[in-house]
């Protein structure tokens, strides 16, 4: 098994050579064949070009290893209780924000080991950003050769005025309004997909609540990136840190925090 800093360079410059493809695609609407999966959200001829490169990919760099993929059906979970270690991807988080053409979708690939995310990589394609971090090592963001480190901000929760980001999903929900209720003077905006977890590790906001059910290949990267840069991603109901490889492949509602040292 190679050493995970060697991994984690060989999946930067995977999900650079995907970024181009999907940017490629971006570029050209007419070819995206959107078409509806059963639970009734898109799939376009990008996701699944994204999936099956990242697939290849990752195949190549570690053989033994099993994958989980949003565009793939996944192993029972009898099967899966034996996976020590998987890699969990989302070829394109954010098909609405691709589709919509907000530019508010990513390029998601995680390693899970013993249910926790320990490697995490989020390309950008619109802006050519890729955010990355492993256990222990930081998190940072590479453009154009530069690579700089991420730093969540620093802040305690009876704060007034804290930045907030949400799904467009959550704007009209009257749980989320009495959430926001208890805080003074709260400054919230809307933004799609795992952009809202980068955003929080790179300390644009303070906290992004969510108050819906979703998979686990939507979080996993973005969780690890978040706890490297000095946050926290914790369920809501009990505080306790997202764990993967679920039965159902689900995580319940959570909320990611920037480095937080009062939460009353």
């Amino acid at each position: 098994m190679k050493k995970r800093q060697d991994l984690l360079e060989e999946v930067i410059e995977l999900c650079s050579v995907v970024m181009e493809e999907v940017l490629s695609l971006y570029r050209q609407p007419e070819t995206w064949q959107v078409e509806q999966k059963t639970d009734g959200s898109p799939v376009t001829k990008a996701d699944l070009l994204a999936n099956d490169l990242l697939v290849r990919g990752l195949k190549k760099i570690s053989p033994e290893m099993p994958l989980i993929s949003e565009e793939l059906p996944s192993p029972d979970i009898s099967s899966r209780r034996k996976f020590q270690k998987m890699w969990m991807i989302d070829p394109i988080d954010g098909t609405y924000g691709f589709v919509n053409k907000t530019g508010d979708f990513t390029i998601n690939i995680a390693l899970i080991e013993e249910n926790t995310p320990v490697l995490g990589v989020v390309g950008v394609p619109v802006t050519g950003e890729v955010y990355f971090a492993s256990s222990g090592e930081g998190a940072y963001v590479r453009h154009r050769g530069h690579t700089r480190s991420l730093g969540a901000m620093v802040f305690s929760g009876d704060e007034p005025a804290l930045h907030f980001v949400c799904s467009p999903k959550q704007k009209d929900s009257d749980q989320m309004a009495r959430y926001f209720g208890k805080f003074t003077n709260p400054k919230i905006q809307y933004r799609g997909g795992t952009i809202k977890f980068l955003m929080v590790a790179r300390g644009d906001v303070h906290i992004y609540p969510n108050n819906r059910s979703i998979n686990e290949w939507d979080t996993a990267a973005g969780q690890i990136i978040v706890e490297e840069a000095g946050g926290l991603v914790i369920q809501a109901n009990n505080h306790q840190r997202l764990k993967y490889n679920k039965p159902d492949l689900k995580n319940p509602p959570f909320i990611v925090y920037g480095d937080i040292k009062n939460m009353d």
